[in-house]
């Protein structure tokens, strides 16, 4: 994994926030940083006040073992081919509840949230249901989630983004609507675009912005 410590983690007299970042079906630790430019988005955000220091997370939650992987760390297609053959994202998830507590262990956090994208944003809402003792907000950019999902614990804060012509627009609509109907607060942004960093950088940036 990547994690981020801000400058003001050496002189800081309390907690900070920990935002856990999820790729992609075909990323990898590096993807908010090298594709999403989180580091700069984050640090730009807090010179100017428009957010508080907080350290970020970015695991690597690619199921292909790395050495199986295509040399661009994952064709999106070649991946989706090869999806239904695997079945290790229940671990990945359970692994990284674990992360949750070995994080609040070895660091001075207070407040947990997350985010992913795509196939990590489903990662994301799972991880959220797993663990509402400790996950606050929750970001989803481009979401493909089951057809039944839904939150567990009503005092989380969800925030869904997508692009009006992204191929998982559907899936991200299905879900508003089932929040709508169960009466769940939530936030709900569509942006011209399409299923990609344009997109997600930007949803990132919003997603910093909530208070």
């Amino acid at each position: 994994m990547d994690i981020y410590l801000p400058a003001a983690y050496d002189t800081c007299s309390q907690p900070l926030p920990v935002l856990y970042l999820i790729h992609g079906i075909n990323g990898y630790e590096g993807s908010w940083q090298d594709k999403g430019n989180v580091v700069d988005t984050l640090e730009a955000f807090i010179a100017s006040g428009r957010c508080q220091p907080m350290i970020l997370v970015m695991p690597d939650c690619n199921k292909w073992p790395f050495k199986k992987r295509p040399v661009d760390h994952g064709n999106l297609w070649k991946c989706l081919l090869r999806y239904s053959t695997l079945s290790h994202e229940h671990q990945i998830e359970y692994a990284l509840s674990d992360l949750i507590d070995m994080i609040d262990s070895t660091y001075c956090v207070s407040t947990c949230s997350i985010a992913g994208l795509s196939d990590g944003a489903r990662m994301a809402a799972n991880i959220a249901n797993l663990r509402p003792d400790r996950i606050s907000d929750v970001g989803l950019f481009s979401p493909v989630l089951h057809k039944d999902q839904l939150p567990r614990d009503s005092t989380q804060s969800y925030s869904i983004y997508v692009g009006k012509n992204d191929f998982f627009y559907p899936s991200g609509n299905r879900f508003h609507k089932r929040l709508t109907k169960a009466h769940y607060p939530h936030r709900w942004v569509v942006y011209p675009g399409h299923h990609n960093w344009t997109i997600w950088r930007r949803s990132l940036s919003d997603f910093l912005d909530q208070p």
